[in-house]
């Protein structure tokens, strides 16, 4: 029947098939092969060495790096002078931020600008009025000097003619001594000579001090002239030191009110970040500028510690685009130009797009390395495309070179310096 037990049995061990016997390799095949077989492997990991490689990613950058200019305080943007291309020199304005504080009186910089405009001017016709005086004062004293000094020289010529007449008079008074010796004159005219030489005395004493009063007075004047001449610059000082500070606070009032962006360098306006009426805080990028001695590209890359003790200057490497991929136009060469010996700050690689994200669960070391590429042209459909600012690039970095029983072997070496105790050298 077809359901017999048997059939059924028969028809389930059906799809097994038929086991067939092939006869066996002679042995010594089996052994040559397998002798063979070790020692070509054992050839491959003794002689033949494998070189550790990394990839690390990086960005292109020009030399020097373009300028991203940024707003110091928050406002709105009033007006944009340049636009995309456009050529500039340092100093240039590029546009005004309006930072000012406006109250139900007006703007708030304007009516400070106002009042420490009003006290400038008030200074200034201070200024004015003092020198003013300085100069009538010292003009009277001097010219109040100038006669005392006349007074002095006539008074002084006067001394003199009155010592010269005082002497004449003593020779005749001596004279007259002798007349009245020889009985010549009589007594009353050597008594009247000998009163005239000594009232002549007397008016040279007069003469001599008026002449001392006016030399003193000359250096009163003089003492004087000093004396307010120092009161009146003294008072111009404080003057000067006022209109200072003040001027500092219109400063500080002009920083309150339109704030005027200007170019840090000569070049090219590469971006415009803001339009006209745009709201911007502190911080935020206003416009992007590209030296105009920017004449090459480099590539930056972020290299962890655990790599960068193996590489050097001059070393060679191999560069893919993103923008190029390597797929199609596959990879391009380029070489170490300097690597660097302290780690890099986070505040430095906040300013490369492609930097390393920071992790705090995972804290890792980087190390800036700079790669000049062989080229930083492209070409595509018999066109020439030139590398810019931003673009990312994976670097291929070539290590530490070992046997490859060595690599094989490595993770014996953990266990080996794990069980390993104190090493004394």
């Amino acid at each position: 029947m077809l359901f017999r037990k048997e059939a059924l049995e028969a028809r389930s061990r059906n799809w097994s098939g038929k086991a067939v016997l092939l006869s066996g390799l002679p042995g010594r095949y089996v052994i040559a092969f397998t002798t063979a077989f070790f020692l070509l492997f054992f050839i491959l990991i003794t002689e033949f060495s494998y070189t550790r490689r990394v990839n690390v990613y990086g960005e292109i950058t020009s030399v020097p790096r373009a300028v991203t200019v940024f707003s110091a305080q928050p406002g709105f943007i009033e007006s944009c002078v340049v636009k995309p291309g456009q050529k500039i020199k340092k100093g240039q304005p590029l546009c005004s931020v309006n930072v000012s504080r406006t109250t139900a009186s007006g703007a708030v910089n304007i009516r400070h600008r106002e009042s420490i405009e009003k006290r400038i001017d008030t200074l200034t016709h201070i200024d004015a009025e003092i020198r003013r005086n300085r100069s009538i004062t010292l003009s009277m004293l001097t010219e109040e000097k100038e006669r005392y000094e006349q007074a002095l020289q006539h008074s002084a010529q006067a001394v003199i003619h009155a010592r010269e007449g005082l002497r004449l008079m003593k020779e005749n008074m001596d004279n007259y001594r002798q007349y009245q010796k020889q009985g010549l004159i009589n007594r009353d005219q050597l008594i009247s000579q000998t009163a005239l030489y000594y009232q002549q005395q007397n008016d040279i004493l007069g003469l001599d001090t008026q002449n001392e009063q006016n030399a003193l007075q000359v250096l009163t004047l003089r003492s004087a002239m000093q004396t307010q001449a120092s009161d009146f610059d003294n008072q111009l000082y404080q003057i000067s030191i006022q209109k200072s500070a003040l001027e500092g606070e219109l400063a500080d009032a002009d920083a309150g009110g339109d704030q005027v962006i200007i170019s840090p360098i000569n070049g090219t306006v590469d971006t415009l970040s803001v339009t006209p009426g745009q709201s911007v805080g502190s911080g935020d990028s206003l416009i992007q500028l590209i030296p105009a001695t920017a004449h090459y590209r480099q590539l930056v890359l972020w290299v962890p510690d655990s790599a960068v003790l193996y590489l050097t200057a001059g070393q060679r490497v191999n560069i893919r685009y993103d923008a190029f991929p390597s797929e199609k136009f596959g990879q391009f060469p380029g070489k170490i130009f300097s690597v660097a010996h302290t780690p890099a700050s986070w505040q430095e690689m906040a300013t490369y797009s492609g930097s390393p994200a920071r992790s705090v669960n995972e804290p890792e070391t980087w190390y800036k390395v700079i790669v000049t590429p062989d080229s930083d042209q492209f070409h595509y459909k018999d066109s020439i495309i030139r590398a810019e600012n931003g673009m990312r690039a994976s670097v291929t970095l070539f290590l530490d070179e070992r046997k490859l029983y060595q690599w094989i072997f490595s993770p014996l070496y953990d266990v080996r310096d794990s069980a390993l105790g104190l090493i004394h050298e």
